[in-house]
């Protein structure tokens, strides 16, 4: 039974490792295509597209969509 539990501790604290060690990127947002997604320009003038998750927002044909 202990063993069982160290082992899910153990899974639990690599998942957390593992989200935290998430690469971060800073820019110029340059387009938004809709309520949750967006490109950024990077120094290096490279656009990267971005979804932003576990957000409600209006797509274009919905209502508020072009407010």
């Amino acid at each position: 039974m202990h063993s069982t539990a160290r082992v899910i501790a153990f899974c639990f604290l690599l998942f957390l490792s593992i989200a935290a060690s998430a690469d971060s990127l800073t820019g110029k947002v340059v387009k938004i295509t809709d309520g949750d997604t967006l490109y950024v320009l990077d120094a290096n003038y490279k656009d990267h597209k971005i979804r932003l998750a576990g957000i409600d927002a209006p797509e274009r044909k919905q209502a508020y969509g072009l407010v």
